[in-house]
């Protein structure tokens, strides 16, 4: 089976369930990546290595590629990846939406279920990351909804689970306004101004850059992660440090809030409740989040091959 992922932005969780699937006999797989971001600390070469990725950079057309047996497609803004889903020559080629926004109770969430029709009417089915997604999904009208879009290398992180001594809190992300990495500096002084005895560690663009191949080292120096956004669909992150054994501590906004059962959330904003958390956190056990390895790679590729089957069986049958 010749599967096609039309991608936006370089990452390294894509390309560890694109290497699994890849292995996996009878697919033939290809990707097509728009590169939205080139200052970021992922190198196309380095993270795509030994896959059959096509990179583009931010605003260009698809180039040519050849048609695939089925198509994942990614969100709806990219001008390359709707050039795709739009080829008059692919109409008969079975799509799949993939989206982590969910649904928000605001007028243009809800009025792009009437805006995004005509495109949307070009696919078969959606995949989502959680719950939340998929509600949004429901509302823009699929009726085939495939929950746990994401996934990270697990065996890359459960090494650093092994650290029992490590102290200490870490950020890892972006120092955008939507992450209110100021929450947690205020935050962070109200805990040590109470006696708490933890450093703590910026690292991401805005802050100490590191690679992708540092994240295991750097999660097995430190016990939590702490995620404060006010918008954050699915932080992969907060896989990555609890596959490492790092508790979580995230804000309400964070939407794997629901499917990471040893999280502990605060409201978003609320910078004391935050600092009691960070306070309480020198208690925490080590996490130990018994459904991880269902976010594993090779998880994925087998319910994303799953997904493909039926969904090409489906076209066949109704062709």
């Amino acid at each position: 089976m010749k599967i096609l992922f039309a991608w936006t932005g370089v990452t390294s969780y894509m390309a560890s369930s694109w290497r699994a699937l890849s292995n996996h006999q009878g697919v033939s797989f290809s990707a097509v990546v728009e590169n939205v971001d080139s200052g970021s600390a992922f190198n196309a070469d380095e993270v795509f290595s030994s896959l059959d990725v096509k990179v583009v950079e931010k605003g260009a057309l698809s180039p040519d590629i050849e048609k695939p047996d089925i198509l994942f497609a990614v969100g709806w803004h990219s001008p390359m990846v709707r050039s795709l889903v739009e080829r008059a020559d692919w109409a008969d080629v079975p799509k799949v939406c993939c989206f982590d926004m969910p649904l928000r109770k605001n007028l243009r969430c809800f009025a792009a279920r009437f805006v995004l029709w005509r495109y949307l009417r070009h696919f078969d089915a959606a995949y989502v990351p959680g719950a939340l997604a998929a509600e949004y999904a429901k509302w823009l009208g699929f009726k085939k909804i495939q929950r746990g879009l994401f996934a990270i290398d697990t065996a890359r992180f459960s090494a650093a689970a092994q650290n029992q001594e490590r102290k200490g809190f870490l950020y890892a992300g972006r120092f955008s306004p939507e992450k209110r990495v100021e929450d947690i500096k205020k935050a962070y002084e109200i805990y040590k101004s109470r006696g708490g005895k933890w450093e703590i560690d910026f690292c991401g663009q805005g802050g100490r850059l590191v690679s992708p191949a540092e994240m295991p080292s750097i999660y097995s120096e430190k016990s939590c992660l702490l995620l404060a956004s006010s918008f954050d669909p699915w932080p992969l992150v907060a896989l990555e440090a609890t596959a490492a054994g790092c508790n979580v501590i995230m804000s309400d906004k964070c939407g794997n809030r629901f499917e990471l059962g040893a999280a502990r959330v605060f409201k978003c904003g609320d910078v004391m409740a935050l600092a009691e958390l960070m306070l309480q956190a020198e208690d925490f056990a080590h996490s130990r989040e018994e459904n991880i390895l269902k976010y594993d790679s090779s998880q994925w590729a087998k319910r994303t091959l799953r997904l493909a089957d039926e969904i090409v069986e489906r076209a066949k049958e109704g062709a």
